[in-house]
């Protein structure tokens, strides 16, 4: 016996077969965690598949992120670098007193004796014009040139050693303004110039840092939106059986976790390969200076800072620019 079908089983069935099911119920918060790291395993896999069959386009994205990378952390290592020089450099202590041209040994040993009797002053050694063209003259290079220039230019300097460390900055600004001195030298003044020329550097990286990752964003932006572009119909395919944005952009994000990772990886190897290259000739430029002072390239810190820095432009320029891209198709 057939049974009659009334309209609202008919409008029932009809709704039953225009809603297909959803792809994104799939991925839906009440999943277990198994399925959801499948997923997530599935679409780490489909993103590398992808981006090893665009091999010219990615090995190009990869080296412009690289690059971009590696400019800050190469500034960062040059900065890490220096500061360990200007730590190796002992302060002295010493005044340099360069007397006027005019004064003769008498002058000049007056001076000093007149300086041996000050309460913050610790010693006073005297060095003649011919003493210091001696010591010129033991140093690389400077024989020739001392010869070619006949007379002995050099004036009497006093090598003045304050009583205190902590006096010897005043003590210098009072001594340049005697009557017999023509130019005061004091080694804290350099150390304090190689101090801000490192603050300058320290800033000049994070300038540098902030304007590289925004172009390793633009790069992976790019290469996101190319994806989507390419990949439209597919997802609009998927759209249609009820995917979301989220099920859609899951594995463009995970193109831009690994182009980032990559990114970093490259940078930090372009960094110790930098590091390589100048290392001898740093060695032979120290070692010429009697110094042991070796080239040192990014710590660890600096490393997993990189690494963090890649993975993180990397996934948050693939977001931002699949869901424009994904909003823009939706308008038209």
């Amino acid at each position: 016996m057939n049974r009659r079908v009334t309209p609202a089983v008919e409008k029932r069935a009809g709704e039953a077969v225009a809603r297909p099911p959803s792809a994104e119920r799939h991925a839906a918060p009440r999943m277990g965690m198994r399925q959801w790291m499948a997923l997530h395993r599935r679409a780490a896999r489909d993103a590398i598949s992808r981006l090893a069959a665009r091999k010219l386009a990615t090995v190009m994205g990869l080296l412009l992120v690289g690059m971009a990378l590696a400019m800050p952390l190469l500034l960062l290592t040059l900065s890490r670098n220096l500061d360990r020089l200007v730590a190796g450099l002992q302060s002295s202590g010493e005044i340099a007193m360069f007397l006027k041209p005019g004064l003769n040994a008498t002058d000049a040993a007056a001076v000093a004796q007149k300086l041996r009797a000050r309460g913050d002053v610790d010693a006073v050694e005297l060095r003649s014009p011919a003493d210091g063209l001696n010591e010129l003259k033991s140093l690389p290079g400077f024989a020739d040139a001392i010869t070619a220039v006949g007379a002995n230019p050099l004036p009497y300097l006093l090598l003045v050693r304050p009583r205190r460390e902590a006096d010897a900055a005043p003590l210098a600004d009072e001594l340049a303004g005697l009557a017999d001195v023509d130019q005061v030298q004091h080694d804290s003044q350099w150390r304090d110039r190689l101090q801000r020329m490192l603050e300058l550097m320290r800033r000049l990286a994070l300038v540098s840092l902030a304007l590289f990752g925004l172009a390793a964003l633009l790069v992976v932006g790019n290469h996101v939106r190319v994806e989507v572009a390419m990949r439209r119909e597919e997802i609009s395919i998927v759209k249609l059986l009820g995917a979301s944005d989220g099920f859609v952009r899951r594995p463009l994000l995970w193109s831009g976790f690994w182009m980032g990772a990559a990114s970093a990886v490259l940078a930090v190897v372009i960094a110790l390969l930098v590091r390589a290259y100048f290392a001898q000739p740093v060695r032979a430029f120290a070692a010429s200076y009697e110094s042991d002072f070796t080239l040192l390239g990014p710590d660890v810190a600096m490393m997993l800072t990189t690494l963090a820095c890649g993975l993180l432009l990397g996934s948050f320029g693939a977001y931002v620019a699949s869901t424009l891209q994904l909003a823009s198709d939706r308008a038209t």
